[in-house]
């Protein structure tokens, strides 16, 4: 008894290898419940996949992906090559087969819409655009462009020649492999992410100075970035220096994917540490700050928090 996922053969890209990866993840929290074509055992049953474009083998698998012309939610037929394609999102970005598979099983594998949508954007938007020969950015340098996901899945087309029994469809099993343990930690973070986003919520609403957000907890940057670049006072986040007994303090940035802080911390404590940064602020448990100024460190919750005061009025 075997549960089939066909895509094509030949070259791959990072959509059909994570379309097939979201389909094995589903089948394995899911099983059948008896509306595949060949039902499997929930959590058990053989799934193969299988690499083609004979169409008689095509009309015969319980999950198509990238392939076969046609996207048919109901037959588990995901394929946007079809004249038309499968439509486009609200911002432009057309559906690939992995988003097409990430719309229809991503609910289920993740629990939480907002998880969903956390990875959606993360990941699934932009294999997409790639796919569909979008631009995601503007380069600030001509020469130098970000390393996409999709570039990393594109490294296991490569078969070296002195490689023996080397082949793209072991290659692609590989990919898959890799894809399913990215998704798997993506989705794990992104439920994190979202308990951390609702407190920092809940300790800017509660903060008096709403200049300087003091959290009790070590909030991930991005946790915290996602929520307070939403309101325009915060300048500083305090939190604890996770794995010491420091405190830290960083600034808040202009813009979500800007290195540019609100207000950079003083001028004069860039790059100063110990001795140098006590005498300089007159915090007797100063320990650091950065020299390109948006983080400081003091030894003392009571610390980090006059330091904050003292960049505010600076």
């Amino acid at each position: 008894m075997k549960t089939t996922i066909i895509t094509h053969n030949g070259g791959f890209h990072a959509d059909d290898v994570f379309a097939v990866a979201v389909v094995k993840m589903w089948l394995r929290r899911n099983g059948s419940g008896g509306f595949l074509k060949r039902p499997v055992r929930r959590g058990g049953g053989k799934v193969e996949v299988i690499r083609t474009r004979n169409s008689e083998i095509i009309a015969k698998g319980d999950f198509v992906v990238d392939v076969g012309d046609e996207y048919n939610p109901e037959k588990k037929f995901f394929d946007h090559h079809q004249k038309g394609g499968a439509g486009k999102r609200s911002n432009g970005i057309p559906y690939s087969s992995f988003g097409l598979v990430w719309r229809e099983y991503g609910q289920d594998l993740c629990g939480l819409q907002g998880v969903v949508d956390l990875i959606d954007k993360k990941i699934v938007q932009p294999i997409d655009a790639v796919d569909s020969g979008i631009d995601l950015c503007n380069l600030i340098y001509p020469k130098v462009q970000p390393y996409f996901i999709s570039d990393l899945i594109g490294t296991y087309n490569f078969v070296p020649k002195k490689k023996k029994g080397g082949n793209l469809d072991q290659n692609f099993l590989q990919a898959v492999s890799l894809a399913e343990d990215v998704l798997g930690r993506e989705i794990e973070m992104a439920k994190v992410e979202i308990e951390e986003q609702k407190y920092v919520e809940e300790m800017y609403q509660k903060s008096n100075d709403k200049q300087i957000i003091v959290l009790d907890k070590d909030i991930s940057d991005k946790s915290w970035g996602a929520v307070l670049i939403q309101y325009p006072e915060p300048l500083y986040v305090i939190k604890p220096d996770g794995g010491s007994q420091n405190w830290k303090m960083k600034t808040v940035r202009k813009e979500t994917f800007s290195f540019e802080s609100r207000k950079a911390l003083p001028e004069s404590w860039a790059g100063k540490r110990g001795d140098g940064l006590i005498q300089e602020t007159g915090v007797e448990s100063a320990v650091f700050c950065h020299n390109k100024r948006f983080i400081v460190v003091a030894g003392t919750k009571e610390g980090i928090v006059e330091l904050g005061r003292l960049a505010v009025e600076n």
